[in-house]
């Protein structure tokens, strides 16, 4: 049996174009990614009732993108939950039509992650690391001041514990690369990237380089929840809602602290996830795993059963996360080669190959039926969504 019995279903998506510098303000990005969903579904503004975003003071609230669209909300809150966001906002939209709160909700993350509010810098309108992990200072007097360092710590114990190369982290930069090149809004496009480009890149913290992490993007995505039977009678074929998990978190909330600390939240979340959808990892036709590393693809690839722990580098050898492979992921290049959304561009790109939006293309995964959509708010916290085309 699926979430809430698969009565809830995603009816539209959209994005603005990705970019270095929008020269735009957040709410007017949200307001464009909004309309492009919007049309999509075939719906106008005044057919939404709800409005939930991800923000963390760099992004437009729901209650001036719903003023701005000409809306009336029911029900508008903000959800501070980092990469884990994306998944968790589609959850509890449903949750909330569930609730009676509202009708149809609008999910969107909208952000100038690159001209404007820039994670690790110490000015005044960038994040610190302080604001984003209050559990920092545990750590941050040990130089651990931004992501890459704290997630490098977990990868060079999983190459020692496990015999992960440096080649294996390139193969998913150079796979999601390949899929960016097939997508003409990518920021990548037209980019290609080859494994001597990568071992020779700039060093970043070991063992990642340049290419190990994820871009820096301005820009906005949306994505609409409504029910199955309403779904049904707007443009798009409904994506279903098979199964979710939002926000679930390990043992510990200090990942230094976990017996295991090449274990992320995943590995606790991923089998009530597909108890409930009644499905198993071999069923996943498609795949977006959160990427905000090339490292963190390979952790959760073994704590979403699509591997034993330690085999996460051996899995994505031979193309095996291509469009072709055992597991398509990431097809339209992901964060590390589209743009870094915080997930919702990973999640959109699920819905649409779903849909089969690319059929007669070479961007369409053949008999797409079940997707698979991670979110990752750290290592100790994580959202994730499995979807299908079911409508």
């Amino acid at each position: 049996m699926g979430f809430l019995g698969e009565r809830y279903a995603i009816a539209g998506v959209g994005e603005t174009d990705w970019t270095r510098e929008s020269g735009r303000t957040p709410l007017t990005l949200a307001v464009e990614a909004a309309q492009d969903a919007l049309a999509d579904a075939g719906l106008v503004p005044q057919e939404v009732d709800g409005f939930l975003s991800y923000a963390e003071g760099d992004s437009a609230d729901g209650l001036h993108l719903a003023s701005a669209l000409g809306a009336q909300p029911n029900y508008a809150a903000e959800i501070v939950g980092g990469g884990s966001s994306a998944e968790f906002l589609v959850a509890t939209a449903a949750a909330a039509i569930e609730a009676g709160l509202c009708s149809t909700v609008l999910c969107y993350r909208a952000m100038n992650g690159r001209s404007g509010r820039r994670f690790g810098t110490q000015e005044s309108d960038g994040f610190s690391f302080e604001q984003i992990y209050p559990f920092s200072s545990f750590f941050s007097t040990q130089g651990i001041t931004s992501p890459a360092q704290h997630y490098a710590l977990i990868a060079r114990r999983h190459m020692h514990e496990y015999g992960t190369t440096t080649e294996q982290l390139g193969a998913v930069a150079l796979q999601f690369r390949e899929h960016a090149g097939r997508n003409p809004r990518a920021m990548m496009h037209g980019r290609p990237l080859t494994m001597t480009d990568y071992l020779g890149a700039p060093p970043i913290v070991d063992p990642f380089v340049l290419f190990d992490c994820c871009l820096e993007t301005d820009g906005a995505a949306a994505c609409i929840v409504t029910s199955v039977d309403r779904a049904r009678d707007l443009r798009q074929t409904p994506v279903s809602v098979l199964g979710a998990a939002t926000r679930s978190g390990g043992s510990n909330v200090y990942h230094y602290g976990l017996p295991v600390i090449t274990e992320a939240a995943g590995h606790h979340l991923a089998p009530r996830l597909f108890e409930m959808a009644g499905l198993r990892p071999g069923d996943v036709d498609v795949a977006g795993i959160y990427d905000c590393f090339t490292f963190t693809v390979l952790i959760q690839l073994e704590d979403y059963g699509f591997c034993e722990k330690g085999e996460g580098g051996a899995f994505v050898e031979d193309n095996r996360l291509s469009l072709g492979g055992a597991l398509p992921c990431n097809t339209a290049g992901g964060q590390l080669s589209e743009a870094y959304t915080h997930g919702m561009n990973n999640l959109i790109e699920v819905v649409r190959q779903l849909r089969g939006d690319y059929v007669g293309t070479h961007r369409q995964v053949a008999e797409a039926e079940v997707g698979l959509s991670t979110g990752w708010g750290g290592p100790e916290v994580a959202s994730a969504l499995l979807l299908g085309a079911r409508g």
